[in-house]
């Protein structure tokens, strides 16, 4: 694979936008089981049963997805600093990524009954506005080096 710069390589490029893709859709399939579906049980109203595979789905995409982080914080992120492009949209998502690694954690290891909540629904929406950030930050990138002197990649 090539190496990892301003300008990120199509192969990694799928991975990220793969294990974004997994991330965003099973955390949000599991809020919406977590607070609207419930099934019949033995013995009353219980979660899904699916409601823990896509849980576990989403515990592997977030592993992909913070390799990647890493991947990008020691390559891209010093690379595109120099260049001076979309750097408030690059801080936020930075910030994004951050905040969803600190809540995962505290929500597996930390978080009480009466703190979980109000934790997973800020991981939640965070998360979920994740990929609108990385678009913009994509287009307002593309577009400044159009209008950009040309440099090499």
């Amino acid at each position: 694979m090539s190496r990892i710069g301003f300008r990120i390589p199509l192969t990694y490029r799928a991975i990220l936008f793969g294990g974004l893709a997994g991330s965003w859709f099973t955390g949000l399939t599991f809020y919406y089981m977590n607070n609207w579906v419930t099934v019949e049980g033995a013995f009353g109203p219980m979660k899904h049963p699916a409601q823990q595979f896509v849980i576990m789905g989403h515990g592997a995409a977030a592993f992909i997805m913070l390799m990647c982080f890493g991947v990008l914080a020691v390559n891209h992120l010093p690379a595109a600093w120099r260049l001076r492009r979309s750097r408030y949209l690059g801080i936020t998502l930075t910030t994004l990524f951050s905040f969803q690694i600190i809540t995962a954690y505290i929500l597996y290891y930390i978080a009480g009954e009466e703190s979980r909540s109000l934790i997973s629904n800020l991981h939640t929406f965070s998360g979920a506005s994740i990929p609108i950030v990385l678009i913009s930050h994509i287009i307002r990138g593309r577009m400044q080096r159009q209008s950009a002197p040309s440099q090499p990649p």
